[in-house]
Formats: C-alpha cells, sequence, structure tokens
C-alpha cells in the first residue's frame, strides 16, 4: 500500500534513482542507465498491447524482424505475436545502448552473453495469454550483481501503466504520465514508497495450478486461508495478481501440479525481492522429488555467467506475498 507520509509528486524515474540510491551502490551509473532503457523500452510494448494483435506498424518504426507462422519458446509454449515483438523491442533496445552486460537471459531465446558487470533477467509479457481477452499483463526485469538480486522491477499494463522497483533496501511506484508530445519513461511520476500489509484475515489469495493435484499439506493451507476470509483473486497474470498483494495483502502461490511449473529466475526471484524488500515473504515449494518440500531464498543458487544458460529449466513452485500468511504453511502443517 502507499505509504501517504511521504508523498512525492512528479519525481522523474531517473531523478530517483539519483536521489535515493546510495552513492556507494556498485556502478550506480551504469545501473540507473540500464533500468532506464528496458523501462523506456516498454513504451511502444504498452502501445503494442492497446492495438492487440495490429502490431505492424512498431514492426516498421523499430526494423525489427517479421515472423511467420506458429512458433513455440523453449517450453513448447505457443508464442503468441506478443511474446515475440516484445522480447525483440527489449534485446533491440539494450544492444543498441552500447552497455556492456554479462548475460541478458530472457525466456523467449537464449541468452546472450557479455563481460559487463550486471546480468538481465527478462520475462516481457507475463500473463500473455491474457492479451486476446484484455485482461491484466506486465514485464518483469530482474538485475544481478555477482551472481545476486540486487534489483528488480515490473511493469505493469493495465487501466493505467505503472512501474514498481526495489533498488537498495526502498520501493516505490512510479506511474505513466502519457502526453500528445511525449513518449520517454521520464514521464513516469513517483507518487511513493510502498509498504505491504500483513493481515491475519480478509486479504486476498490467488492459487493457480490444478488444486486436485496438490499435496495435503497445500489443500489444507487453502482452506486455511479461506477461513480466515482471504478472497480468491486468481487472473492468470502472476505480476498482475502480485501488484493486488502489495495493496491489499495476502498471497499468490502456485503449487505443483504436479510438477513445478513456474521459472524461479524470470518470475519468482524479481518478485521475491520486491516483496522481500517490503518485509514480505518467499517460500519454494515442492522443488525436487517432495511436493512438500519447503526451502527459502537463501537456498536459490546464485546467477552466475557460466550458469545463465541453464536456468530456462529452473522452475519451482512457490508461494510469496505477506510474511505471517505465507508462514502459515511451514507454522501450522
Amino acid at each position: 500500500m502507499l505509504n501517504s507520509n511521504k508523498k512525492i509528486s512528479k519525481v522523474k524515474l531517473s531523478k530517483y534513482l539519483e536521489d535515493y540510491v546510495s552513492s556507494d551502490f556498485p556502478h550506480k551509473k551504469e545501473l540507473i542507465e540500464i533500468v532506464k532503457i528496458i523501462s523506456e523500452s516498454t513504451i511502444p510494448i504498452r502501445g503494442l498491447l492497446e492495438r492487440g494483435i495490429t502490431s505492424r506498424e512498431i514492426h516498421y518504426r523499430m526494423d525489427i524482424e517479421e515472423t511467420s507462422g506458429e512458433l513455440k519458446n523453449i517450453y513448447d509454449e505457443i508464442q503468441i505475436h506478443e511474446d515475440i515483438l516484445t522480447h525483440s523491442i527489449i534485446l533491440k533496445a539494450l544492444e543498441e545502448s552500447g552497455i556492456n552486460i554479462a548475460y541478458i537471459a530472457s525466456e523467449e531465446a537464449d541468452p546472450i552473453l557479455g563481460e559487463g558487470n550486471f546480468g538481465i533477467t527478462i520475462d516481457p509479457v507475463d500473463g500473455s495469454s491474457n492479451v486476446a481477452v484484455n485482461r491484466t499483463v506486465g514485464t518483469i526485469v530482474g538485475i544481478y550483481y555477482e551472481g545476486k538480486i540486487i534489483c528488480s522491477f515490473y511493469i505493469l499494463y493495465g487501466i493505467f501503466t505503472n512501474l514498481v522497483l526495489a533498488v537498495d533496501g526502498k520501493v516505490a511506484e512510479f506511474i505513466l504520465d502519457i502526453k500528445p508530445y511525449s513518449s520517454t519513461f521520464y514521464h513516469y511520476v513517483f507518487h511513493g514508497f510502498l509498504s505491504m500489509l500483513d493481515k491475519e484475515e480478509g486479504g486476498i489469495r490467488a492459487m493457480g495450478g490444478d488444486s486436485t493435484q496438490w499435496s495435503n499439506r497445500c489443500v489444507q493451507y487453502e482452506k486455511l486461508l479461506i477461513e480466515k476470509h482471504f478472497k480468491d483473486r486468481y487472473s492468470g497474470s502472476f505480476v498482475g495478481d502480485f501488484h493486488a498483494i502489495l495493496f491489499y495483502g495476502g498471497i499468490y502461490s502456485y503449487f505443483p501440479s504436479p510438477k513445478p511449473k513456474i521459472r524461479l529466475y524470470y518470475e519468482w526471484l524479481p518478485l521475491a525481492f520486491i516483496a522481500k524488500t517490503l518485509g514480505g515473504e518467499f517460500l519454494i515449494i515442492g522443488e525436487g522429488q517432495s511436493l512438500d518440500e519447503i526451502r527459502t531464498i537463501k537456498d536459490s543458487d546464485h546467477l552466475m555467467r557460466d550458469k545463465v544458460k541453464g536456468i530456462h529449466n529452473v522452475t519451482c513452485g512457490g508461494l510469496l506475498g505477506s510474511k505471517k500468511a505465507v508462514n502459515w504453511i511451514k507454522d501450522k502443517y
């Protein structure tokens, strides 16, 4: 939720980063430039999504190679046109920036390797199946330094477009201010610092996967949430559901059913970094042979350059959100 005591209006994202990220933060100027480049590249993505599948204009303007026929990603999932195009827009912007990056890993293609300081993971259109039915989707970005995630943000394309960013112990939200004469990222408006509610009752629950395939522990956990009046709000967009949890309190889960699905480095860790910065919690559920195995974020391997080619297949179940509600699964069962 918004901490209104610290409300500031019309602070540009780049100015916020310059003012609120400490001067001794590793390669601060380079980090700011990376965040700026990626966030600016999402502005035409917003326009693309508003047009639905009518994206020829963006292809032409950005000189992006056309694709034809039905394509599948590395998970054997059918890629819609928006998946492929948004991936290309972000990668093109990063490559043209000239910044030397350790790696750029998008779930749509093999990683691009370099020798720079920062590694980047990108989920260009989280919840892309929602596009056809005009529901919320988003872009998720994680930035890694020496193998550890040190910054993450997501952009949510909904009634309005907003960005939530965690870096250097703080989380802030920005709103895209659209003007006819301007389409650059610095027109995001800073609304304030965020804090996460930690409700005992009355939050929301966004629970994915086939509940008929959950372990008994996970089934009992859902029953407890229902008893405590956590409302069902699963939408099929991880980033959309997570954003709602920031404001209303609650949990997001995707339990193995029977196999895990969500990618650890592309989706779980960037959003978990935001939640943990806000005092929330993330648990890895059911990784490995046991559907009931519980591990913490500290148990995740560092994402080094020499390991990045293998992260496409690193999936796990998980539980993310308000600290008390998340921890019920291990404290009560």
